[in-house]
């Protein structure tokens, strides 16, 4: 068997969110090094196996996806053609022990997710790169299917503390060097701040590209609310912004993924985002404060692949203390 290089932290231009039709496109773009297994492992510095990707993709049945918390089986045990536990997982095996030596060295590992994966964070089909976990815990126990697994407990990295890809970092360099001219006694040069300006550009490149433009490309930059398209610039080229239903930040804030999404026109983004609008269970907006004789709800324009997660809906709801009968 070929030692690969174990490679740590994102891989090129792939920031979390990209999206990849098949495990071999995955695979291709070097963010995990195999076709079918979940753990992909390599020789770290000091020449030990240690994990650096996992796929999360229904693979076994105790494994448990918060977002920001995942509870990961480790691998073995499993019949090859009925995909079922027929003996006790080891510390052994290579993968396993690659989490491991993972979790030891403190080692980020890139988590992919897959469709067949818990439904409100996986998309619809084939793959998505949502970014760097820590393994912070392992420990065996019994399994649903009474035999003894290996158990690893993943923690999602925060949006401050996910690595630049080479490309990005490189935006910053220039950014960087941008921000070393002359400034005034403020510590400007009579604009904007440079330090901020670096930041805002940095943080929109990993925060805001590849789920949210899948989006709006989805839906073809029309508000799903209203559905207006804003023809701006040049060739009448249309505009529209993503927004989060479930906030992003913050310790009970939502994910990055595309059920916690909405492509909307600018002023239907302020109002969901400040609660005078809301969705309901049914895929129905509701205006909480329309006036006159039209009407407070109305239907919620989607297309068949995006799917909008519920409980994203409802935490948004719960945030501006809205019950879903309040029609």
């Amino acid at each position: 068997m070929v030692a690969y290089r174990a490679f740590f932290g994102h891989v090129d231009e792939y920031p979390p969110g990209v999206h990849f039709e098949s495990r071999l496109a995955v695979k291709d773009a070097k963010l995990h090094k195999e076709r079918e297994a979940g753990i992909s492992w390599g020789l770290d510095a000091d020449g030990e196996r240690a994990a650096d990707a996992i796929v999360l993709n229904k693979g076994y049945e105790d494994d448990l996806d918060k977002w920001d918390e995942v509870i990961y089986t480790g691998a073995g045990g499993r019949d090859r053609n009925t995909g079922r536990q027929i003996e006790d997982q080891s510390w052994e095996n290579r993968g396993n022990a690659g989490l491991r030596r993972s979790r030891i060295s403190g080692n980020p590992v890139r988590v992919i997710r897959g469709s067949e994966g818990e439904r409100d964070y996986s998309s619809v089909s084939g793959y998505r790169y949502d970014g760097l976990y820590q393994v912070v815990n392992e420990w065996t126990e019994v399994g649903k299917a009474g035999f003894r697994i290996c158990r690893f407990e993943l923690r999602r990295l925060s949006a401050e503390a996910q690595e630049l890809t080479p490309v990005e970092q490189q935006v910053r360099d220039v950014l960087d060097r941008q921000g070393q001219g002359a400034v005034d006694e403020h510590g400007t040069d009579g604009r904007e701040p440079a330090t901020r300006r670096r930041t805002a550009t940095v943080e929109r490149i990993v925060r805001d590209t590849a789920v949210v433009r899948r989006v709006k490309e989805w839906h073809e930059y029309t508000c799903q609310v209203c559905g207006l398209a804003l023809a701006v610039g040049p060739g009448g080229r249309s505009y529209a912004e993503g927004a989060h239903i479930q906030a992003l930040g913050g310790s009970a804030g939502g994910p990055d993924v595309e059920g916690n999404v909405l492509c909307l026109f600018p002023n239907c983004h302020v109002r969901l985002d400040r609660g005078a609008l809301y969705l309901t269970d049914d895929f129905h907006v509701v205006d909480r404060y329309v006036e006159g004789s039209a009407s407070r709800t109305s239907p919620l324009r989607t297309v068949e692949q995006h799917r909008i997660g519920e409980r994203f809906m409802r935490a948004h709801r719960r945030f501006w203390r809205i019950r879903d009968q309040d029609r």
